[in-house]
C-alpha cells in the first residue's frame, strides 16, 4: 500500500461517542411535547443544517429551540451545558490517532456546531494533536458537499490519492472515494486496525 501524505479523521462516533438522546430527556424537562415528538423534531429540522453550517450563532439557535419545541423556564446558560454534556472518549480509536500521529500528518474533518466543538476542544487533550482541524461551522460547508473535502486537502496541500478518510458515516465515505481519496467506514477500533494494514505499524 502506498503511504499517505495526510490521514483524515471524523470526530462522532470516530473518537468520541455521544448520547444525543440525553439532550432529548432534558429539554422534554421543559416543554410539554414528548422525548419521541423532540427527537423527531431534531431530525427534521433545518436549523440543525444551519448550526453546523455556521449560517445561524448559538443564541438564535437557543431561541428558535425554545419557539419551536414550546420551551418554559430554561435559559441559554442552563441549555449550555445541557447541549453539550453528552459527549464520551473513543480511548480505543484515540489510541489508533496517537500511534498514527508519530509517523503521518493527520487532519480532523467534522459537521459540527461551535458550541459542541468548544466544549470538544476544552475537553479532549488528543484534539490538539491534528495538523489540520476543518469544523462544518467555521467553513460553511458540510460532509458529504465535496467543497468541504477540498478544502482539507488544500489546507494540507495533498491530492486526493495522498489520502486517507475514516469516517462511520456510509455517505461521507462514498463522496470521499468520488473524490478519489481512500476511505474506510468506520465500525469499531479492531476493525479501522485492519483497514489501516501496512500503514498502522
Amino acid at each position: 500500500m502506498i503511504k499517505p501524505e495526510l490521514i483524515i479523521f471524523d470526530l462522532g462516533r470516530v473518537l468520541v461517542d455521544f448520547d444525543f438522546r440525553k439532550v432529548v430527556r432534558k429539554l422534554t424537562r421543559y416543554s410539554s411535547l414528548t422525548e419521541k415528538q423532540v427527537y423527531r423534531y431534531f431530525l427534521q429540522t433545518p436549523l440543525w443544517d444551519a448550526f453546523e453550517r455556521g449560517t445561524l450563532g448559538p443564541k438564535d439557535f437557543f431561541q428558535q429551540l425554545t419557539k419551536d419545541l414550546h420551551l418554559q423556564n430554561l435559559e441559554f446558560e442552563e441549555f449550555t451545558p445541557l447541549w453539550n454534556n453528552i459527549f464520551t472518549e473513543k480511548h480505543d480509536t484515540v489510541s489508533i490517532l496517537q500511534r498514527l500521529r508519530r509517523r503521518y500528518r493527520i487532519a480532523l474533518l467534522s459537521n459540527v456546531n461551535i458550541m459542541h466543538w468548544n466544549h470538544i476542544l476544552e475537553t479532549y487533550d488528543f484534539m490538539q494533536w491534528f495538523d489540520y482541524s476543518i469544523a462544518s461551522f467555521a467553513v460553511g460547508q458540510r460532509k458529504p458537499d465535496f467543497d468541504i473535502y477540498q478544502t482539507t486537502l488544500h489546507a494540507a496541500r495533498v491530492a486526493p490519492s495522498q489520502a486517507i478518510f475514516i469516517d462511520d458515516v456510509k455517505t461521507h465515505v462514498l463522496a470521499a472515494r468520488a473524490l478519489g481519496m481512500r476511505a474506510h467506514q468506520f465500525v469499531n477500533a479492531r476493525q479501522l486496525i485492519k483497514d489501516l494494514d501496512g500503514i498502522l505499524e
